[in-house]
């Protein structure tokens, strides 16, 4: 492939010259290619595309400069450059190669997650003069985008190369009520779903959770050490609750070494674990190990991790974010889980030692939790994404 990295060659990824002609030829895009929940799901989505008998890609803008997401072996990543750029001439050449892709594979569709690939995918596919359409989707609310990428989005959104334009919640749409009517009229929500392999693997760890002898006092968190998980919130919490409740964060990131101390600051360094990264059936094993999942989140788009956890029937708590309160709601409004204030690590504490130590209320909001995750079926959004592209 000319200028691409990490590529195949197009031989190997449309079969041979005699097989049947594919469906359609389909890029699933990233920005890049970290272990993230938006990187997750276009995985699942790609590999289920490819087992329908289309033509499927996955590719990033340049690989992860943290935890590169493992992928099934007949959907390698494509990187159209090294690394991020950080040069002007370093993004020209980002987009020579992107357009070159392009130009080269005539996909039929390019199916975009994370903001710079939506914004860069339109603007390829009109320089590679092929009629490409292109899909742009939104895994956060808009707001928590640098104001010029907000701005530039709402623009190339509004495009005629642009078909439709996914967000995988209606608070992340309602995001986007600022945007151009153009854009604005090509806005769906698509809510997450795991795929069939991951559901499978959760309900006999389900099954296994509730054959256990006797709950334990584990609150499980789940997602990268940033700023938006709001972590420091729950080590505040853990601070408040009795010493024999136990606090495992799953998960690696920039802020790994500021919590540490925080929680050593704290006196609770020796009852809030920081586990590291795991890949996603290791991860699932540990969350199978807890008793109360946990998600403090400033902001989230429509969570895995929440609807792992709720598959598991482990009882949910989050913050009052408004795309939390609508994660942890049922299809008829009814709340699923737990709300506390975004900053209130009081109110967290007393939720989550409430939980644990009256097993009514705890089976409670564990039968709440698994009736959510039942209502997250993967048929249904491959179906809706299928839809896209008829």
């Amino acid at each position: 492939m000319i200028g691409l990295i990490d590529s195949v060659q197009a031989e190997d990824v449309g079969g041979s010259v005699d097989a049947a002609p594919p469906f359609r030829r389909i890029v699933f895009l990233v920005t890049h290619s970290n272990a993230g929940g938006a990187q997750e799901i276009w995985s699942n989505l790609a590999e289920g595309f490819q087992a329908r008998g289309d033509e499927v890609t996955l590719a990033a803008l340049y690989p992860s400069e943290e935890s590169c997401l493992k992928t099934p072996e007949s959907l390698p990543w494509r990187h159209m450059a090294r690394r991020r750029p950080r040069s002007a001439t370093e993004f020209i050449g980002l987009m020579k190669r992107f357009v070159a892709f392009l130009t080269q594979e005539k996909p039929d569709v390019v199916i975009t997650a994370l903001p710079a690939a939506n914004i860069l995918a339109p603007v390829a596919a009109m320089m590679a003069r092929a009629p490409i359409q292109v899909v742009t989707s939104h895994h956060s609310p808009s707001e928590t985008y640098a104001p010029l990428l907000n701005l530039i989005d709402g623009w190339v959104g509004a495009l005629p190369s642009v078909s439709h334009i996914v967000a995988v919640s209606n608070t992340v749409a309602r995001s986007h009520k600022k945007k151009p009517a153009a854009y604005r009229a090509k806005l769906k929500t698509i809510l997450n779903a795991l795929p069939p392999r991951i559901e499978s693997d959760i309900a006999k760890l389900a099954d296994q959770r509730r054959r256990r002898p006797a709950r334990g006092r584990t609150v499980i968190a789940a997602g990268r050490l940033v700023p938006q998980k709001n972590y420091p919130t729950l080590i505040r919490a853990a601070a408040c609750m009795e010493g024999d409740v136990a606090i495992k964060v799953l998960g690696a990131g920039p802020d790994e070494a500021d919590l540490k101390k925080m929680a050593l600051d704290l006196g609770v360094a020796d009852r809030v674990q920081f586990s590291g990264f795991y890949p996603r059936d290791e991860a699932l094993a540990l969350l199978a190990e807890g008793d109360v999942f946990v998600q403090p989140s400033l902001f989230e788009g429509h969570s895995l991790a929440l609807i792992e956890a709720a598959q598991m029937g482990l009882p949910l708590v989050v913050s009052d974010a408004p795309v939390q309160i609508e994660g942890v709601s049922g299809a008829d409004g009814r709340l699923c889980g737990l709300v506390v204030g975004v900053t209130d690590h009081e109110a967290l504490a007393r939720e989550l030692q409430g939980l644990l130590d009256d097993p009514t209320r705890y089976a409670h909001y564990a039968d709440l939790a698994a009736s959510l995750g039942a209502e997250a079926t993967y048929d249904r959004m491959f179906a809706a994404y299928s839809d896209l592209l008829a």
